[in-house]
């Protein structure tokens, strides 16, 4: 059975849930908007179907609370317009334009919920101005009208969502915490038990090591991704959790210290495994299929690197891969904690008891280290978040990346979809055309937290096309004979329960939940409604055009694909590495590592749109067994892994400074500066496909600066060389894979 069949013949039990919560919210808005005799009900429905869509208690609340704030601020900003421009039409939506691209602008740059706020801030002015453009007088009555109906929708739906089959933010928030971990552990069990290159080539033939290679990408990549979109939910989610109670911050500040943390912990353990296994982020074939000879002198190179590990390295890593798996199987907290210890004090014991390692090893058991102080942190971070009251946490929350350039497109785009429907609705004097300019305004909006939406808006037109028989039935038909309050509700409820159960699943939710906004838009129920197919038709048609030159603004101007975003993300990322260079060591990691988390969220969501269209373009294996060249690229995550490498530079970076303290003699403090600054400059040649030709120098000299001055120890400047030997490999790798892509 299809999934659109199986969401309606034999529904889950938390879709029907869902399905009741969202009817029963939207008939007590309906009533209660009866009851008081508001002069268009069906806003209060719409505003308590929007709240629905996260029934969780405090998302909903947050959400109400943006809801109204945007709308009386929407509203403050309408009375300002029409005081200024009642008498000139033109003028005062030309101000409305500049509006919208302003809260367009600003939905761009936030996040959560207050991104929805902005949106109902730019639709709220539209609204009230176009509505009272041709009676001026009434403009008080239809803001305060407006301003009410929407607060009484969101008040409906915050009542029953607390007070009907309740679901807590705090429940959600466990299980992304623990999926998160798990995968995060696995991913680790993954990347330390598998076997060197060399013996692999010793154990398996040609075939079978393909092959074997193949599932160990495919399965570290799916828990990579796994662990990536769990913190992503997590970032996006928490925030919502301080409107149920007073351990609310502490889940959020736990959520900010399993994200840093986790994001430092792939870091490290990308550019080990890097160290360890070139041939799995460098692709080892060429577009026409043939084996290339070594990929350069690079695979050699590291190859014979990592091969220099001794044995008790090696078995060492092979225990820290059983031990992760162990824990990734829900092995208990306590005990888990107890095992990392262990293996922790085991790595300073191996690092202290050979003395013939070379500085590449010495700071692999340095970073080994790491990584199990990172898992530590993460246990106690998952803890933080079930238990809050346990824990006392500082926790700073993310820097966002902000891309001013991306919310000007975004804001230049609904401008000129407003402007388009706006300037029709004044040459044709169409009573509907204001609904075409509310439909180009909401979803332009709402639209702009999207990757790419542009696929997404057909669909709403889809649900529009099943909304208008459904509607001439239920809203035409059948309502006619409903001569009061229980029966009306329960003919309007057929279709917005059904769409509202297709909408939990999500190949369906584009078109289930614009179903049910059209079907409240459309029969528009109100103390004075009419039965008038005519009127349905010309209402839909008005739809049809707004959702048409939205469609056309998204292919005129279209949203910047990854390459956008790569190149601001990774200049965003270099400019921080410089500036690392004149911060103080006290903040450094928790300044930069803020910073980057976003970042990496979004190469990662990067990654996992490019995974998805090239799994839909993929024909299948070549005839040699091999996975073809798009597929190579999909398992090499190019732009994750030049955000996890500038996050290594920047803990590196860290470290330096932390060592040398404060007291540096100037030399030390010339020479430190050289490194940072050429570190990023062959960070962003790397992302270019060029190879790194400044560093090494930098880095020589500042090894002989330290030693020197003797600002050091030794067994810490064996650690500098080997970070600088491990960053200049990957650095190099890192160009080699974005050649290709």
């Amino acid at each position: 059975m299809s999934p659109a069949l199986a969401a309606f013949l034999r529904p889950s039990p938390f879709a029907l849930k869902f399905a009741t919560k969202g009817v029963l919210a939207m008939a007590l808005a309906l009533y209660a908007a009866f009851f008081f005799d508001l002069d268009r009900p069906y806003w209060a429905l719409i505003s308590a179907a929007f709240l629905q869509t996260r029934p969780m208690s405090g998302m909903v609340v947050e959400k109400g609370i943006c809801q109204v704030t945007g709308t009386f601020v929407g509203t403050c900003v309408a009375v300002v317009i029409m005081g200024c421009f009642a008498q000139v039409p033109e003028l005062a939506l030309g101000s409305v334009t500049l509006w919208i691209g302003l809260c367009i602008y600003g939905a761009s740059l936030t996040h959560n919920n207050l991104s929805y706020g902005c949106v109902m801030a730019a639709v709220a002015c539209m609204i009230i101005v176009v509505l009272t453009s041709s009676a001026p007088d009434d403009f008080f009555s239809v803001a305060l009208a407006r301003l009410s109906e929407l607060s009484l929708g969101a008040l409906c739906a915050v009542v029953v969502s607390a007070l009907v089959w309740p679901i807590r933010v705090r429940d959600h928030l466990g299980q992304l915490a623990d999926t998160a971990v798990n995968a995060t552990f696995r991913y680790m069990a993954l990347a330390f038990s598998m076997p060197l290159e060399a013996d692999r080539a010793v154990n398996r033939d040609t075939d079978g090591q393909s092959q074997g290679q193949q599932r160990e990408r495919m399965a570290m990549l799916e828990q990579m991704m796994t662990g990536l979109d769990a913190l992503n939910n997590l970032e996006i989610d928490a925030h919502s959790a301080r409107y149920e109670g007073p351990q609310g911050k502490g889940r959020i500040r736990g959520v900010h210290l399993l994200t840093r943390r986790s994001m430092r912990l792939y870091a490290t353990l990308k550019a080990l495994h890097q160290l360890r296994h070139p041939e799995f982020f460098v692709p080892s074939q060429s577009d026409d299929g043939e084996t290339m000879a070594p990929t350069c002198e690079l695979n050699q190179t590291q190859r014979q690197e990592a091969e220099r590990f001794s044995q008790p390295t090696q078995d060492l890593m092979q225990r820290l891969g059983a031990a992760f798996q162990s824990m990734a199987d829900n092995q208990g907290t306590a005990q888990a904690r107890k095992t990392l210890k262990e293996l922790r004090g085991e790595c300073l014991r191996l690092s202290r008891g050979q003395r013939s390692i070379t500085a590449l090893e010495a700071r692999l058991l340095f970073s080994l280290r790491e990584v199990l102080g990172h898992a530590l942190v993460i246990l106690q971070a998952r803890e933080v978040i079930n238990h809050p009251g346990r824990h006392q946490l500082r926790q700073p929350s993310m820097s966002w990346h902000r891309d001013h350039g991306r919310a000007a497109i975004d804001a230049l785009r609904a401008m000129a979809i407003f402007s388009a429907t706006a300037i029709f609705w004044l040459a044709t004097a169409w009573d509907n055309g204001a609904v075409a300019m509310l439909l180009g305004t909401l979803f332009s909006g709402i639209f702009v937290s999207r990757g790419d939406p542009a696929p997404i808006i057909p669909m709403v037109l889809k649900g529009l096309l099943l909304a208008v028989p459904s509607v001439l039935l239920f809203g035409n038909v059948m309502l006619s004979h409903a001569q009061h309050f229980v029966p009306f509700v329960i003919i309007f409820s057929i279709p917005l329960f059904l769409g509202l159960m297709g909408s939990v699943v999500p190949a369906l939710a584009g078109i289930a939940l614009p179903f049910v906004v059209f079907n409240i838009l459309l029969v528009m129920p109100d103390n004075g409604m009419t039965f008038d197919v005519a009127y349905t038709l010309n209402r839909s048609l008005a739809a049809g055009i707004g959702l048409i030159v939205t469609i056309i603004g998204f292919r005129l101007i279209p949203v910047p694909g990854a390459g956008w975003d790569k190149r601001q993300l990774i200049r965003a990322t270099a400019s921080d590495i410089r500036e690392l260079a004149e911060r103080s060591t006290e903040r450094l990691d928790s300044w930069f590592g803020g910073r980057m988390g976003d970042r990496l969220l979004r190469l990662a969501r990067h990654e996992q749109t490019r995974s998805r269209e090239q799994e839909a373009r993929r024909s299948g294996e070549n005839a040699s067994g091999q996975p073809d060249d798009a597929q190579q690229q999909v398992l090499g995550m190019p732009l994750l892994t030049l955000g996890l490498t500038g996050m290594d530079i920047g803990r590196g970076i860290g470290f330096v400074r932390r060592e040398l303290g404060n007291d540096v003699p100037r030399p030390v403090q010339h020479a430190l500066r050289e490194l940072i600054h050429a570190l990023a400059d062959d960070y962003q040649r790397c992302a270019r496909g060029e190879s790194p030709t400044r560093m090494r120098a930098a880095g020589d000299r500042l090894c002989e600066v330290i030693e020197q001055h003797r600002t050091m120890s030794r067994h810490k400047q064996a650690l500098l060389a080997g970070w600088l030997t491990r960053v200049q490999l990957t650095l190099q790798s890192d160009a080699l894979r974005q050649q290709p892509s």
